[in-house]
């Protein structure tokens, strides 16, 4: 009987315990999957963590220096930028200690040409006049300040890219510095003026055949209280048709500019499309010694001649009226042998006035070249230019339409004579 509750007892044990054994397998898989979570939970936090930490560093990291350039920038306030924010006189960055600048300007001019000879067949043709881009600003001190330009242009049937400008210049306060590079000259008031800021849509008949362009070379200039000084030493200067640029014979160029504010600065701006309130005067005086290198048919030089150069320039303006004009001098010891040496003159004189304030203005311009006599023989004779033109102002000079008409009158060396007609539509963007 005993037996019998025993056998009972211990069957009814193992059934309790076979029942319970799923219970504590689920049991045990409960507690592993909690284990696993609390294991990522704190996996989640140690990143979080890290996280908040790198987002920290990258606020508190330096907005100085060359790193400020290459700092990634929070996209949300770049969508919400202004104008002035990126563009002062050209797009522009900088860094916030001014160690650092950089400043990016574009110019651009497309123009319409009509051209009819007394004598032969007239011709059309569309020209991209000159593409400009231009990078400035300063390096490691606001002392320190560099220009690079570069060029295009399809007059010449070309469209080449050219290094126009390249220098650096150091600034030992605001009214003395020195420059050494590639760069413009202060010698013809026109064209040391921007062609972007002209009256008319290019040069004067004149200033083609007298300017000093562009040279490599030192420079150095300042101002005291109303007088501005300019001097410069380079390379042989070659006029805008000749080609070259490293200096040939044993002698070098040189020129010295002196300029005059007699009232208000009128500066080197031939229009200004805003009026003036206050008159503005300046006189100008410039001389230069020039061994020619390259034969030019705008100046009527070869080379190996000897040039001095002198002109005189004036610019007054108030309200809407401008008015420039300019002489020229040359003196030319030919390299010819038994020629005798010949004085060169030249000058313009233009006038402009703005029918609507800011927008229409009319312009005119008489110009005159002489040569003393025929030196290169690509060279016809002397020029009389006769201009007429009509600006329109969108946005100032920096977008404008220009509309002008020449009779240029040409006394041939072999003493001949024609007249030929020039018509010019161009219109331009400056930034």
């Amino acid at each position: 009987m005993k037996s019998g509750r025993w056998k009972t007892l211990l069957l009814s044990a193992l059934v309790v315990v076979c029942a319970h054994q799923p219970v504590l397998a689920q049991k045990e898989d409960i507690t592993l999957l909690r284990q696993q979570m609390a294991e990522q939970r704190r996996l989640m936090e140690a990143m979080e963590k890290r996280l908040l930490e790198l987002e920290g560093k990258e606020k508190a990291r330096p907005t100085t220096g060359l790193e400020a350039g290459y700092t990634k920038g929070d996209g949300a306030l770049r969508r919400g930028i202004t104008a002035k924010d990126i563009y002062d006189g050209g797009f522009y960055v900088k860094t916030d200690d001014d160690s650092f600048s950089l400043r990016v300007n574009g110019f651009g001019q497309v123009r319409y040409t009509f051209f009819e000879p007394e004598k032969g067949k007239s011709n059309h043709n569309f020209d991209v006049a000159l593409a400009r881009i231009a990078f400035s600003g300063h390096v490691f001190d606001p002392n320190v300040t560099y220009f690079m330009q570069y060029e295009a242009s399809t007059f010449g049937n070309s469209n080449r890219v050219s290094a126009l400008d390249w220098w650096m210049k150091y600034n030992f306060s605001p009214d003395f510095a020195l420059q050494a590079g590639r760069f413009i000259l202060p010698y013809s008031r026109q064209f040391y003026t921007h062609p972007g800021n002209l009256l008319f849509s290019d040069l004067s008949a004149a200033d083609y055949a007298f300017n000093l362009q562009r040279a490599i070379g030192t420079h150095a200039g300042g101002k005291i209280g109303p007088v501005s000084f300019d001097g410069a030493l380079t390379n042989s200067i070659r006029a805008l048709d000749a080609g070259g640029q490293q200096n040939i014979g044993d002698e070098l160029a040189w020129l010295g500019r002196v300029e005059v504010d007699i009232l208000e600065p009128y500066g080197y701006l031939e229009s200004s499309p805003t009026p003036v309130s206050a008159p503005q005067l300046s006189i100008g005086a410039a001389g230069a010694f020039n061994p020619i290198d390259e034969a030019s048919n705008f100046q009527n030089v070869l080379p190996g001649d000897r040039t001095t150069n002198a002109t005189l320039d004036a610019g007054f303006r108030w309200d809407r009226f401008s008015l420039q004009a300019a002489g020229h001098f040359r003196h030319n010891n030919f390299k010819a042998a038994g020629r005798k040496s010949g004085e060169d003159w030249g000058y313009y004189a233009q006038a402009g006035f703005y029918l609507v304030p800011e927008r229409w203005e009319l312009s005119g311009r008489v110009s005159g070249v002489d040569f003393a006599r025929s030196n290169n023989p690509t060279v016809r004779g002397d020029i009389m230019e006769y201009t007429a033109g009509l600006n329109y102002y969108l946005y100032g000079h920096n977008v404008k339409l220009q509309m002008d008409y020449s009779f240029i009158d040409t006394d041939t060396f072999s003493g001949g004579n024609r007249g030929d007609h020039l018509l010019r539509v161009q219109t331009q963007f400056l930034f």
